[in-house]
């Protein structure tokens, strides 16, 4: 299927996000089922099997108690969730980003081929999300103002390093020259696309059975997970094409690619 490649608003970039992940779910949540949703089932009953129930009554030791047996059983899990952030999820972040990106691009692609291109760019990815974090981090000690303005400047580094192929300050520099004038539609997408996880999410939130909710919690979490990626993915080529004329690049690459009609002879 063709997708319109050209600058738009936030109202059809939620469009095209919902198209993209309708017609090519099963793709999309393949590659969250290969490393994702397991890694979240194996921690949510992890955590589940390590915490401490709550304390019945009101009594301060017993609390006191709780809270440090809760603390305990956060350090045990923390080895899991250093994995999850450092590991997990930027190989299945940039093996989605890879898909929908190829299938927007109206080119196929495959769970193997996305994960594949997710491992070899792995430390450059890496460092990148280590350099944006810093400077963030930096950001927000001075003074708060200018982490906002990073966080939001840099929003598309991950992108910039599975699509663009760069990495490091290349890929922060590129993300704040796409991120120009489009910070208040991207803030709006954030907005939507958070209300959307949040609404999906919920599910599993009202399930009494503990293993229950953790696996319905985990596979609601996936499917925002997916979305979130794709809509992410189309307001970055939407940049592109207000910043860097990418549409027009693309229908430049694209001129006599298309089989003469009979109409339309071959020159």
């Amino acid at each position: 299927m063709q997708y319109q490649i050209k600058e738009l608003s936030l109202g059809e970039i939620l469009d095209h996000a919902v198209q993209l992940t309708k017609n090519h779910f099963g793709l999309f949540f393949g590659i969250v089922a290969v490393g994702y949703l397991p890694f979240v089932l194996i921690q949510g009953f992890a955590t589940d099997a390590m915490m401490p129930a709550p304390p019945a009554g009101q009594d301060m030791e017993d609390f006191r108690a709780y809270q440090e047996a809760a603390a305990q059983a956060a350090m045990m899990t923390l080895p899991l969730t250093l994995i999850f952030a450092f590991i997990v999820v930027p190989i299945c972040n940039a093996a989605v980003i890879d898909a929908v990106s190829r299938c927007y691009l109206s080119k196929s692609t495959s769970v193997g081929n996305s994960y594949s291109h997710a491992l070899r760019i792995l430390f450059p990815l890496l460092g990148t999300w280590i350099l944006q974090t810093l400077a963030i981090i930096g950001g927000f000690i001075l003074f708060i103002v200018p982490g906002i303005i990073f966080t939001f400047w840099f929003a598309l580094s991950s992108h910039a390093v599975v699509i663009g192929g760069e990495s490091g300050r290349a890929a922060l520099s590129r993300s704040k020259k796409l991120m120009k004038g489009n910070i208040g539609t991207f803030f709006a997408l954030s907005l939507v696309v958070g209300v959307i996880q949040w609404g999906i999410g919920i599910g599993g939130a009202v399930i009494p059975q503990p293993q229950v909710a953790i696996t319905v919690q985990a596979v609601l979490g996936s499917v925002a997970f997916v979305f979130s990626a794709v809509a992410i993915v189309v307001f970055y080529f939407s940049c592109r094409c207000k910043n860097e004329n990418f549409d027009l690049t693309l229908l430049a690459e694209n001129i006599g690619t298309q089989e003469p009609t009979e109409s339309e002879p071959a020159m």
